[in-house]
């Protein structure tokens, strides 16, 4: 049984340069949520390398508070989804200069903002609620707000079916 969404090699091709930005975007994400992390919490963890290992000076497990995990994961994300818009524009759609205009840029935005809600929530429940390893907790949340995002994209920013008109016609 084949699966509907990927009725074509295209969808297929752009899910796989998805899943490559996606990487190397979530790369972004964690590296700017570890410096965040360790900028507010440097004299607890023994070294860079162990805001990820979980190692600290004195040998205790480090949790930072949940306002600075939230704020770290806040700008990791955020960082990482400006860079995804312009890979996405330019790399993974087929037609993604469909969704490079002011309406496709704020379409992104809300979207993008809806998948931080759920990023937060997410983390919020996983970290605090239910005690889970943050870089596990954030790595699971990847996942799902991941295929989220290329569902969203596809179907509402970089679809050329969108485009109804010559009035509202970009070139393709």
């Amino acid at each position: 049984m084949k699966i509907k969404f990927f009725k074509n090699k295209q969808t297929a091709l752009e899910f796989l340069k998805s899943i490559a930005v996606g990487l190397f975007s979530n790369a972004v994400d964690f590296l700017l949520t570890a410096v965040f992390l360790y900028a507010y919490g440097h004299e607890y963890y023994n070294g860079f390398i162990g805001v990820f290992t979980g190692s600290t000076i004195e040998g205790i497990t480090y949790h930072p508070p949940s306002s600075i995990y939230i704020t770290a994961t806040v700008i990791g994300f955020i960082s990482a989804i400006l860079l995804n818009y312009f890979l996405s524009s330019i790399f993974v759609y087929k037609y993604g200069n469909v969704g490079k205009n002011k309406l496709g840029f704020v379409k992104f935005i809300i979207f993008s903002a809806i998948g931080l809600g759920l990023t937060s929530l997410f983390s919020w429940l996983g970290y605090d609620v239910l005690g889970c390893n943050l870089w596990l907790t954030k790595l699971v949340i990847q996942f799902i707000v991941f295929m989220y995002n290329f569902i969203t994209r596809k179907l509402f920013i970089f679809n050329v079916n969108l485009i109804r008109d010559d009035e509202n016609t970009i070139n393709l």
